[in-house]
């Protein structure tokens, strides 16, 4: 909290700047069939364009629309996870998690929560991988907060 006296607040002025992990996969935004996924800096080639002001060359961070459901990890994009919704949630599915080896797991499963069977998920509880269920925007959200908080996170997410 600030406190300000006499006519120093006529003088304050705020910027915001968003802090972003460049070297991530981070979710730009999320919609109706479709999610937009940052792509990290690893994945960019070189720099083409100077930036005039500071004299050195930048990068822009590439965007990529998915449509189909999708694992994003913060070092990894599966573009094609194989299901449309909860229902379709097998033992192969979650496997195909526990071989990622996050430290959580937030499983989005579409424009509603919807709870998938427990004892499909009892292998990542087994393994010691923590899970979350929520609506696939929520999730979104939540795994753009623990990847930047710098967790293991696997988000996958089915779409809206």
């Amino acid at each position: 909290m600030c406190l300000f006296i006499g006519d120093e607040l006529s003088n304050f002025q705020m910027q915001v700047n968003h802090d972003y992990d460049v070297n991530i996969y981070r979710i730009k935004s999320y919609g109706k069939g479709e999610i937009e996924v940052v792509l990290p800096l690893k994945d960019i080639p070189a720099p083409s364009t100077e930036n005039e002001e500071f004299g050195e060359q930048h990068k822009v961070l590439p965007i990529e629309t998915i449509t189909n459901s999708a694992i994003v990890m913060p070092d990894k994009l599966i573009k094609d996870w194989p299901l449309e919704s909860v229902a379709d949630l097998n033992k192969e599915h979650v496997q195909q998690l526990l071989d990622l080896k996050p430290e959580v797991v937030i499983i989005g499963t579409g424009e509603k929560l919807i709870w998938p069977n427990r004892a499909l998920l009892a292998p990542l509880i087994n393994a010691n991988i923590g899970y979350e269920i929520m609506d696939s925007a929520a999730a979104c959200r939540t795994y753009n907060i623990l990847s930047h908080e710098g967790r293991d996170v696997a988000a996958a997410l089915m779409m809206i």
